[in-house]
Order: C-alpha cells, then sequence, then structure tokens
C-alpha cells in the first residue's frame, strides 16, 4: 500500500512539474473550491434529508391521530371498519392515500381490520410492540424489502406503529405508507449535486484561469521587458506595479539587481577600454622602435637577427591581447554589433587575398570555390567586422597545419535557407583527445606545440558563430587533414 502511494505520488509530482504556474494555480483553486464545494453540499444534503424525513413522519404521525380518533368510537359500538373512516380531504400529504395500507391489530397482533391489499406480507409487529412496552410513544420503521407487497409502488415504505388507547394500550394501529414522494426528492437533489458541483467546479477553474492570468500580468510584463534588456541596452528596467504587493517588491529587487548589473558592465567596459590603451600604447611603440632600429644603416647581422626576433614576439603580443580583449568584449557584450545584410563571398575573397602571401610563403595554394546550386548570391545578416575575424582565424589556422606543397580549400555552398563554409586543410588532423575541447580558450595539443598562436582563434570563431546564432562543427577528412563548416542563415 505504501509503494503504491509512493507511486502515485510521484506520478503526480511529474505531472505538477510540468505545468505552467498558472495552470497549477488554476488546478490548486479548483481543488479548493471543490473541497469546500463538495463538502458543504454534502452537509446541506443531509440536513435536508433529515427535515424531509422528519417532515414525512410528522405527516404520516397526524394521519395516525386522525384515523385513530374515528376508531376509538368505533371500539366500543361494535365491529371496526378502518376503510370506512372519513378524513380531512383538504389536508396535503406527502404520500399516496389510494395506496396507503392500514391495518388494525389487538395486543396479540391479531389483525382486527385492514385498508388496502397486503397480499401475503405481514408488516413487522412484534419487535415493534416490545419499543412501545419499553415505553417510546410510537415506533417508525423503513422497509425497504416489499417483493412481497402486491401493486407496491415505492422503493421503500415507512411504517409506523401507532397505540390507539394511551393507558395500557390494547389495539394498535400500523400505517404503511410509500414514499414515493420522499424518494423523488431525494434523488432530484441527488442529481443537482451530481451535475451542480462539476458544472461549477468547471466553472470555477475557467474563472480561476481567468483570475490567475489577470494577477499574473505583472509577472508576464517582467518577462517581457527582461528578455528585452541586453548588455548593450542595461539602462531599461522592469515596469514597477503601482499597487503594493509582491509583485511590486519583486519588480523593485529585479531594478536593483539591474542597477548593480549595469555597474558593474560599466566597470568592466572601462577596464577593457583602459586595458587596451594600457597594453597595446607601450607595445605599440616598442614595435616603432623596433622598425626604427632595423631600419639603421649601420646595423650588424646579429643585432638585426635579434631585433627581428623581438618585433616577432612583440607582435604575437599585440595580436594576443587583442584576441583576448576581442573575447572580453565579446563575453561582456560591450562590442557594438553592426548587423547588415551582406554577401558574405565578398567578407571570404578579401579575407583570401589578405593570407595570399601567407600562403605563398608556405608554398600552399588557397583554392575558393562556390557551389550555388541555381541560387544566385544569397545575403546573410551579419556583422562584417565580426564574420571578417571567423573567416580569417579559420583559414589562418588551415595554412598554418598544412604542410607546404598542399592547397587549402574553401568551399562555399548556396542552399535554399543556408549558405555554408567549408575550410579544409591537409594538415594532421584533429585528435580525439583535443576534439572536446577544440573551441575552448588557450586549448593546444601538445603535439601542436612548435606551433605559433596561444589557442584563442578557434574560440573567437565559436562565439562569433554563437552570436550570429549559426552552427560551427569541423571533422577529420578521410585522407588527411581537417574541415571545418560553417552555416549561417540566409536572409
Amino acid at each position: 500500500m505504501k509503494y503504491l502511494i509512493g507511486r502515485l505520488n510521484n506520478l503526480f509530482r511529474r505531472i505538477f512539474i510540468f505545468m505552467n504556474f498558472r495552470v497549477r494555480l488554476t488546478l490548486i483553486f479548483a481543488l479548493i473550491f471543490g473541497i469546500t464545494t463538495i463538502s458543504f453540499n454534502l452537509l446541506v444534503f443531509d440536513y435536508s434529508i433529515d427535515a424531509l424525513k422528519r417532515d414525512f413522519d410528522d405527516a404520516l404521525y397526524n394521519y395516525c391521530i386522525d384515523i385513530s380518533e374515528s376508531i376509538e368510537s368505533q371500539i366500543s359500538h361494535g365491529p371496526i371498519n378502518v376503510g370506512s373512516i372519513e378524513l380531512d380531504q383538504q389536508k396535503i400529504l406527502p404520500f399516496s392515500l389510494g395506496t396507503t395500507r392500514i391495518l388494525l391489530r389487538n395486543r396479540a397482533g391479531k389483525i382486527l381490520s385492514q385498508f388496502g391489499n397486503l397480499g401475503n406480507y405481514q408488516p413487522p409487529f412484534e419487535d415493534q410492540l416490545d419499543k412501545i412496552k419499553s415505553g417510546t410513544d410510537v415506533t417508525f420503521k423503513t422497509i425497504y424489502d416489499i417483493g412481497k407487497l402486491p401493486e407496491s409502488e415505492a422503493d421503500s415504505y415507512r411504517l409506523i406503529t401507532f397505540p390507539i388507547e394511551n393507558q395500557n394500550p390494547q389495539h394498535f394501529l400500523q400505517v404503511l405508507a410509500p414514499r414515493t414522494l420522499l424518494e423523488t426528492q431525494i434523488d432530484n437533489r441527488l442529481q443537482v449535486i451530481q451535475f451542480g458541483i462539476p458544472l461549477a467546479i468547471l466553472i470555477s477553474m475557467l474563472l480561476g484561469y481567468f483570475l490567475a492570468g489577470r494577477a499574473l500580468i505583472p509577472v508576464r510584463e517582467i518577462i517581457t521587458k527582461t528578455h528585452g534588456i541586453k548588455a548593450n541596452v542595461l539602462s531599461e528596467r522592469v515596469p514597477v506595479s503601482p499597487v503594493r504587493d509582491e509583485f511590486r517588491q519583486l519588480a523593485l529587487t529585479m531594478n536593483q539587481m539591474l542597477d548593480r548589473i549595469e555597474k558593474s558592465f560599466q566597470s568592466q567596459e572601462r577596464f577593457v577600454a583602459d586595458a587596451s590603451h594600457q597594453l597595446l600604447s607601450p607595445l605599440t611603440i616598442l614595435k616603432s622602435s623596433l622598425e626604427s632600429r632595423l631600419n639603421h644603416p649601420q646595423l650588424d647581422s646579429d643585432s638585426k637577427e635579434f631585433l627581428v626576433g623581438q618585433e616577432t614576439e612583440v607582435n604575437h603580443l599585440i595580436d594576443i591581447i587583442k584576441d583576448m580583449l576581442l573575447l572580453a568584449r565579446l563575453d561582456a557584450g560591450l562590442h557594438v554589433k553592426l548587423f547588415a545584410s551582406i554577401h558574405i563571398e565578398e567578407i571570404i575573397l578579401k579575407v583570401v587575398s589578405n593570407l595570399q602571401k601567407r600562403a605563398q610563403l608556405h608554398q600552399q595554394k588557397i583554392v575558393f570555390n562556390i557551389v550555388d546550386n541555381d541560387h544566385a548570391s544569397p545575403k546573410v545578416v551579419g556583422d562584417p567586422d565580426l564574420l571578417r575575424h571567423l573567416f580569417y582565424n579559420l583559414i589562418e589556422n588551415a595554412i598554418k597545419y598544412s604542410p607546404p606543397n598542399s592547397q587549402v580549400r574553401i568551399d562555399l555552398i548556396w542552399e535554399d535557407d543556408y549558405s555554408i563554409v567549408k575550410v579544409a586543410d591537409e594538415g594532421p588532423g584533429i585528435s580525439h583527445t583535443m576534439a572536446p575541447i577544440l573551441f575552448e580558450r588557450f586549448s593546444r595539443a601538445p603535439e601542436m606545440s612548435q606551433m605559433s598562436g596561444y589557442g584563442l582563434g578557434l574560440a573567437i570563431v565559436k562565439k562569433i558563430s554563437d552570436l550570429h546564432k549559426s552552427t560551427i562543427e569541423f571533422n577529420n577528412l578521410d585522407l588527411k587533414g581537417a574541415e571545418f563548416r560553417f552555416k549561417i542563415k540566409n536572409n
């Protein structure tokens, strides 16, 4: 039993989790309303049925008094005929007189007179007599087993045993009245409960759903406004309800949090700007100084070789600082994204042109192919500067890891909804250990430690791809090399 209860509890909990707050609030409201309504209606039903039964018994009791008054005069003057008794026809009784059975019995239980066909049915008498002997004025009993009673019109009958004499009664009146009207009234009330309560609960659920929606309007406004607050619009605030309730406190708390976040972003933006100036300025000055010394006519070969090495390291430092600052700005949302409708092949051609000389120095060839698939140069929406960074890093990596006398292949494929750029090299490929962390910062394979770079290029590629809601994937080619696949939606 405990196991079954536990399983049901887990089932209801899982169902409850997948419901939104508005539905859960509605169900809780309907549950409380339903329990309260059912409990109240059951109490009212029980009280009203008891009242109807009391009224029925009172009417039956008064009916017996009327009969007994007529019988008392007949007991001392001759034979008694209960069927000949005339009663006040103006009285309204909760049972049919035509199907009511009346018996007059003596103390021994012998039937002295009767009205109505009883057939083989004998109403109980001994147990009722015992109750009267014990001091009860009259006795009532509901009889359900009436199969032997001919022409019965109700499922149950009410039997009253009424003593004629007040002191030491010798004659007893028994009236067996059908509870047809009472049963009909009970059935009518049950139907009202059976159909009325579910209808009331359904109406309460609809009303509760509507009221919950109205009550949650401030929350929806906060959610909508919060979705629109980006890093470049941190000055926006969520609306504050004029009503002094919990939603107002929530909005005020969120605005206070946004104030702190805005100050943090402003502080980070100032740091990035200051770091950009403080780090790059000395390196730029150092680079200029080295270039000036390299142009000196009296410079010997050893000094020149030393200065060239220093210039290379300075250039590497400048590159890594620029990459780190770019990543910091992208992470913080501080980079101003100038999204526009552009032709992606134009950006790729410019990047290829810039890297062509580097490829020639490595004795490599860059091959750029466009597969149009009957689509004439679709445009994409993106930031030209960021996309240039993305393609530059991909193609530069392909050049870096490809051996001499090889080629770097770039394929631009135009499809109905997407433009796909594939950059493939003929290098050693990507090891299984590097695959899970390839797009993480400063991730470099140990066997590639002799290569220049600091492991930031692909991290920048991934970040730019995410900002454009695009995908970047990679795989090793069958023969040799690796291929990166950038997919962006057409405008």
